[in-house]
């Protein structure tokens, strides 16, 4: 422990010495930082990590951070600020970074950390924070695609624009000194030429107007790249947007926020497209630029409406090639409708959610169509005007949704018997594939299963019966090989590890779906899996993942069930 804290303040030393050479503070004030940084280093080097003590640490580096500000605002000292401050930054970031990976489960640890780092201006570092955030509680919180996706569409496009335009304006300043450079070595040379040099030169100075050429022609591109900047964020703004609100509508399916905010995203990108796409696609062909032409005051400037003519479609042609939709799809409003329509279909009987998609629609009229207008309308007055019957019909959508995945999972289970009587194991398990497992892609984004809901004992069953095929297959492929007294080779331990790996790939996606946090049932049969076809050295890593994913009722039941298990 003493090391660990040695080491950390030695870093730190290099800090010191800059601000006894500053003068910011005296001796004892130096003192007194060394002491307390020992202090908090040694509170966090406990074997019990708490969140206060890296709280305590933040807020007195933060603390620090402000008094200098005010002793050099006093002392008028500018000196060592990449020495100092850039260290104590660095501390912070570090603190934060720990913090995160202690306690992930606190999404306030993850945001201040985000918070912390706009400040900073780090947004880089903003959206790698945000990815990880989703990746660790995307399929808990799903307000948090919300808030993600608003964090790309406004303050990550505008920093991004700045970034660009900073970029391109430092690019052009350096051209512009070249430029000026090779013009006043230019106008040198033709000043000053012998008879004897004459050739020399000459091939000096046509090299020297190439590369006035080339940079003039530099120059243009850097220009019209100024000019579609902010096109092509509000562009890549609006497709990471999207991606990242689909994505958390698949993994929660029945979050409302998230179908709302998929339609206002749907209305931001309809009028962009329609106020900065659509007119490019007409003049992206040379020569059908429609500038204004009046005959007495534009003669003497033909030249010039020809360049910008040509500089205007030219920037329409390549901003066209970057642009992937359908723009007549996407502009008439067909996106926004389908979305639209999603969500009426989805909850028919639901006031507030209808009442939210009008507030949305009744801000956009000119976006979207008169029929999907009408049609909100009039759902919206049979609820209103019947509310009573909107209850028992909520209440009616609900018991039969429930009752008919009940009967589907009793003809599943009932299929499978069959099959297995049948046909044999493998097709059984071909069989299940086929119901839940529909794309190749692997299980995360094909597993179909995941969405049920784990409280129904007709899916816990079908989830035993799905690792009782898998121990059977296995135990009935090793007996075979026992009969034919045949020596196993390659390619069927191969089979066999390939179907291991990916059940246990399978049980590893359920985990971090409902069914890990609401379902003992299910970690009980994890276990039970790795104890019987799989590994059993995996077996406490899956009780340790069991406690930190279980909530505190179905944890209770896990340790009662587990406990009952050992008994017996």
């Amino acid at each position: 422990m003493a090391e660990a804290v040695e080491r950390n303040l030695e870093d730190s030393l290099n800090e010191i010495l800059y601000m006894r050479k500053a003068k910011l503070f005296k001796k004892s004030e130096i003192n007194e930082i060394i002491r307390k940084r020992r202090q908090h280093e040694y509170a966090l080097q406990k074997r019990n990590k708490r969140v206060l003590d890296f709280d305590a640490y933040i807020t007195t580096e933060l603390i620090l951070l402000k008094l200098l500000r005010f002793r050099r605002q006093e002392t008028s000292e500018r000196r060592f600020l990449d020495k100092i401050e850039r260290s104590i930054i660095s501390r912070l970031v570090r603190l934060h970074r720990q913090l995160c990976y202690r306690f992930q489960s606190r999404i306030d640890v993850w945001i201040r950390f985000i918070e912390f780092c706009k400040i900073l201006g780090r947004h880089i570092s903003v959206v790698r924070l945000w990815n990880r955030l989703l990746q660790v509680h995307g399929r808990t919180e799903p307000r948090l695609w919300a808030s993600a996706a608003a964090y790309c569409l406004q303050e990550n496009t505008t920093a991004k624009i700045r970034s660009n335009m900073r970029k391109l304006s430092t690019e052009t300043s350096q051209l512009r000194e070249q430029h000026k450079k090779l013009k006043l070595e230019l106008q040198a040379l033709t000043r000053y030429v012998n008879k004897k040099d004459q050739k020399k030169i000459e091939n000096v100075i046509s090299d020297i107007r190439q590369t006035k050429l080339q940079l003039s022609e530099a120059t243009m591109d850097l220009a019209r790249d100024r000019r579609l900047v902010w096109d092509r964020v509000c562009l890549e703004a609006i497709r990471e947007a999207r991606r990242l609100l689909t994505e958390g509508i698949a993994l929660n399916p029945e979050c409302k926020l998230l179908h709302l905010e998929l339609v206002k995203l749907e209305a931001c990108s309809t009028d962009f497209f329609k106020t900065r796409v659509l007119d490019r696609v007409d003049l992206s062909v040379e020569g059908d630029v429609d500038l204004p032409t009046d005959a007495d005051t534009l003669r003497k400037r033909r030249k010039q409406l020809k360049r910008l003519k040509k500089a205007a479609a030219q920037d329409n042609a390549r901003f066209m090639a970057e642009v992937t939709e359908d723009i007549t799809f996407v502009t008439s409003g067909g996106a926004l409708k389908l979305v639209m329509e999603s969500v009426m279909e989805r909850w028919p009987d639901d006031l507030e959610t209808l009442e939210s998609l009008q507030q949305i629609v009744s801000a956009v009229p000119n976006l979207v169509d008169n029929a999907a207008q009408t049609q909100l309308l009039s759902k919206l007055q049979e609820l209103q005007n019947n509310p009573k019957q909107r209850e028992t019909a909520s209440e009616q959508t609900s018991s039969s949704n429930e009752d008919d995945l009940r009967k589907r999972l009793t003809n599943y289970t009932t299929q499978l018997y069959e099959t297995v009587l049948c046909d044999g194991l493998s097709v059984a398990l071909d069989l299940w594939n086929s119901w839940f497992m529909k794309d190749e892609h692997g299980p995360m984004k094909g597993d179909q299963f995941r969405f049920i809901n784990p409280e129904i004992p007709e899916a816990v069953g079908l989830l035993r019966i799905r690792l009782l095929l898998h121990s059977l297959n296995v135990s009935w492929s090793i007996v075979s090989q026992m009969d034919t007294e045949v020596i196993s080779d390659r390619s069927s331990r191969y089979r066999d590890t390939e179907a291991e790996q990916k059940t246990r790939i399978w049980l590893d996606s359920l985990a971090t779906s409902p069914w890990g946090h609401l379902s003992p049932e299910f970690w009980i049969s994890y276990i039970q899996f790795e104890e019987k076809s799989g590994d059993c050295t995996r077996i406490p890593a899956v009780k340790w993942r069991a406690s930190k994913t279980l909530l505190p009722e179905p944890y209770n039941r896990f340790t009662a069930l587990l406990n009952s298990d050992d008994q017996a």
